[in-house]
């Protein structure tokens, strides 16, 4: 059975596992930055404490894995314990469709007459932009 947190220079070893780089230190800091560039270009960023033997609490330990390693519990132990790096999924993996609020799917099939496929392939920002442009012209 693992802690429900590990302490600070666990979390700084499974840094150093999963291939992620010590940032220069800008200053005084109580803590110690790294990063790390995942295949798909994003960036992730995160940093741990100078008090290594000390442990964040469960819920911040939770935070740090959801919206900065980007990795699940299971896999930051079975890492720290294997020694090897998370496989994270590509970008193309990692994708999941969009899904557009109603408002836009009505104009873009029922007026632009675009199919579901077509509607699906657009990204957020360009199926608005359809939109917008198709409202925006002169009407005859």
């Amino acid at each position: 059975m693992t802690a429900a947190a590990p302490s600070w220079g666990e979390i700084e070893e499974f840094l150093k596992i999963d291939g992620w780089r010590q940032l220069p230190s800008a200053g005084h800091s109580s803590h110690v930055f790294f990063e790390k560039v995942l295949d798909d270009g994003r960036v992730l960023q995160t940093h741990v404490s100078h008090s290594r033997d000390k442990r964040p609490s469960p819920g911040r330990f939770s935070v740090i894995l959801r919206e900065q390693i980007e990795i699940s519990r299971e896999q930051f132990w079975t890492a720290l314990r294997s020694g090897e790096a998370v496989d994270r999924p590509g970008a193309a993996e990692a994708e999941h469709p969009v899904e557009h609020e109603a408002w836009v799917v009505a104009v873009l099939a029922g007026q632009l007459h675009m199919s579901a496929g077509e509607i699906e392939a657009l990204d957020r920002d360009a199926a608005r932009r359809l939109v917008y442009d198709f409202w925006a012209r002169p009407r005859d």
